[in-house]
């Protein structure tokens, strides 16, 4: 079985053979030779998505969609509570929003990046914000990719497919 996962340092897509339980822990990107996340969800356990956001709007639309997907939602409003959600429930991908009040997304990665659990976990920013520097100033705080808003609920499903490499194809809407 295969899965597909985006490279945290070259953003490119990595195809990935599941490994048998005495392969080598580290794999590494063929494109820039970064190493690359194993970990996906457990077998038997849907995987769980944090969105950390302070828009309710958006985090209630596209939450019902993902979790009509067969994921599990963890919502947070503020990077706090983001945060203590991510130490106790180990999602598998975090979607982070960079204009929050009180702690912006930016400090709430580096945050995260710093809990040895979560080191290989995806983590999305997802800004509404225009300038190209976002991206950048993400890569640095550890983001893996930045995504603009806005955005439908599809395109979510369709990129956490991606990456977390589970199998891909129209949405289920």
């Amino acid at each position: 079985m295969t899965r597909t996962i985006i490279c945290p340092y070259c953003q490119l897509p990595q195809v990935l053979e599941e490994a048998p339980r005495e392969a080598p822990d580290e794999v590494y990107c063929e494109n820039c030779g970064g190493p690359l996340p194993r970990g996906s969800a457990a077998p038997g356990r849907s995987p769980t998505i944090l969105w950390i956001d302070d828009d309710r709007l958006l985090l209630g639309a596209c939450c019902q969609v993902l979790e009509a997907q067969g994921y599990r939602t963890l919502l947070a409003t503020d990077g706090a509570t983001g945060i203590e959600l991510a130490q106790t429930e180990r999602p598998d991908a975090i979607l982070l929003d960079v204009v929050m009040p009180t702690m912006h997304g930016l400090e709430v990665c580096q945050q995260l990046r710093a809990l040895p659990h979560l080191k290989d976990t995806p983590i999305i920013l997802l800004t509404a914000l225009e300038d190209a520097g976002v991206g950048i100033m993400g890569k640095k705080a550890g983001a893996t990719t930045t995504l603009r808003k806005p955005f439908g609920p599809e395109y979510i499903v369709e990129f956490l497919a991606k990456v977390l490499g589970r199998q891909s194809g129209p949405p289920k809407l």
